[in-house]
């Protein structure tokens, strides 16, 4: 084999395998996966100072973590999120059925905080719970997700 052939080759293998798996990893995600990391994706696009009030930009960590979680959702059922940032660098994900919502905030440090809402007054107290997804919180995640889309 000549050089220029065994340069080509290595070069091929060391590009990263990312472009070829991720269109095997999405064949079967659910219809609004792929808008929803898109969206998540661009996120890392916002200057510092993105809300007018000294904000700083989304933190790549909180964009990660964001879209590992929404590429885990394989529920066809599920509402498009909404997809926002949040002040500190982290991302928003806020689902609503009927009268559920769910509502996840992904920090960069890893955390993932949570809010869960019941009932037709939405605003009432009593009908929240708020919390930190401290074990495995992708499946933890997950769990909430099925409460929401359960039987309303």
């Amino acid at each position: 084999m000549s050089n220029a052939v065994l340069e080509e080759t290595r070069s091929q293998l060391e590009k990263p395998a990312q472009s070829q798996w991720s269109k095997v990893t999405f064949l079967f995600a659910a219809p609004w996966v792929l808008d929803a990391l898109d969206r998540i994706a661009a996120l890392g696009n916002l200057p510092a100072n993105w809300d007018g009030y000294g904000s700083p930009p989304i933190d790549m960590r909180s964009i990660a973590a964001a879209r590992r979680f929404v590429a885990n959702v394989d529920f066809e059922n599920l509402p498009f999120p909404n997809i926002s940032p949040v002040l500190g660098g982290s991302v928003g994900l806020h689902w609503r059925c009927g009268e559920r919502e769910v509502e996840f905030t992904l920090h960069p440090d890893g955390t993932i905080e949570f809010l869960r809402v019941l009932g037709a007054d939405l605003d009432r107290e009593e009908n929240m719970e708020t919390g930190t997804l401290q074990y495995e919180p992708e499946t933890a995640g997950l769990k909430l997700l099925l409460w929401l889309i359960g039987s309303r």
